[in-house]
């Protein structure tokens, strides 16, 4: 428990770190600015935080955490060949549009400002909607040894 509460205070810090604004807003959970010490945070919203975007439960894996953040950008007419993940993925659209196939779950588009929990082991295509590229600010919730961070290959959608 303690283990997955240190994971979840250095992801709020993180997350808030990366978008300028206080660790303490963010913790704070309520609707609009909320004034810390002259530092002003907006919460962002976030698709069913305690899911992944297609629904399903999920925990922080054991071990020594490890979290990285990557900026991804995907170009236009750009598809990622289909992969999954093993760990909890937090996305934040920083801009343009993402798709992304499901297979048999169905297709689902972010637009900038949107934030949800990637959907684990499940294979999926990202891709950039319209003649923009997207960029997408990734966190991703591992375990130092191994390091789980890098996305599987699949053979295909499902």
């Amino acid at each position: 428990m303690r283990n997955e509460l240190s994971i979840v205070g250095l992801l709020a810090a993180l997350t808030v770190s990366c978008l300028g604004a206080s660790v303490a807003e963010a913790i704070d959970h309520q609707p609009g600015p909320n004034p810390y010490q002259d530092i002003h945070a907006l919460p962002i919203p976030m698709e069913q935080p305690s899911k992944t975007v297609l629904g399903q439960a999920y925990t922080f894996p054991s071990g020594t955490p490890l979290i990285k953040v990557f900026r991804i950008t995907i170009a236009p007419g750009m598809k990622t060949a289909p992969h999954q993940h093993a760990i909890p993925l937090l996305a934040y659209v920083l801009s343009g549009e993402l798709g992304v196939d499901y297979g048999s779950r169905g297709k689902r588009t972010f637009s900038a400002g949107q934030s949800y929990v990637e959907a684990i082991e499940w294979c999926h295509v990202g891709y950039g909607v319209g003649d923009e590229a997207v960029e997408i600010l990734g966190i991703y919730l591992g375990q130092q040894d191994p390091d789980q961070i890098k996305p599987e290959p699949c053979d295909g959608l499902i």
